[in-house]
């Protein structure tokens, strides 16, 4: 059920706070958010998950792609839309994002909703997050130092967790 919530309250927020006018100009660094989700999918689809979902609905095909393709999405139209001008509310920008994402997490966590596997856990996560938000707007401003800079975080990823 919190998957549904999610997924609800993603739509609901994207359809008020977004900026729908701007679509297009979002759209490459929504491309880039799933891409990076499916290709994690890829690697971990019966293999070697560092986190699952829990309780899927109604099985977890379904529930990853609520994420890749309604979740995720949403939060790219609402983190870009409403980012700062100014540098010192960008900040607090990010770390608004970091904050609704890792605590949504961890209360999924403690209610049985996600594991986590192979020496992951809540903080690697949340050190993940703090990685995530900057990248996609570096990806928006400059795509392809995004491009080049995602590689060496995945064979990072894949080297310390032995994937």
């Amino acid at each position: 059920m919190l998957h549904i919530a999610l997924t609800v309250w993603a739509l609901l927020s994207a359809w008020k706070w977004a900026d729908w006018k701007r679509w297009k100009e979002f759209l490459p660094t929504i491309y880039y958010m799933v891409s990076m989700s499916l290709l994690y999918q890829y690697i971990a689809h019966n293999l070697y998950h560092l986190w699952h979902y829990e309780r899927n609905v109604p099985n977890e095909l379904i529930t990853d792609n609520l994420y890749s393709f309604i979740i995720f999405p949403c939060t790219v139209m609402l983190f870009l839309s409403n980012f700062p001008n100014q540098k010192v509310p960008v900040l607090g920008h990010y770390l608004k994002w970091i904050m609704i994402y890792s605590s949504l997490e961890w209360i999924g966590k403690e209610i049985g909703y996600m594991s986590y596997h192979h020496g992951w856990s809540w903080m690697c996560s949340f050190l993940f997050n703090c990685m995530m938000f900057p990248m996609l707007r570096l990806h928006h401003i400059r795509p392809l130092y995004a491009i080049w800079i995602t590689p060496i975080i995945i064979l990072v990823i894949l080297l310390i967790f032995y994937i």
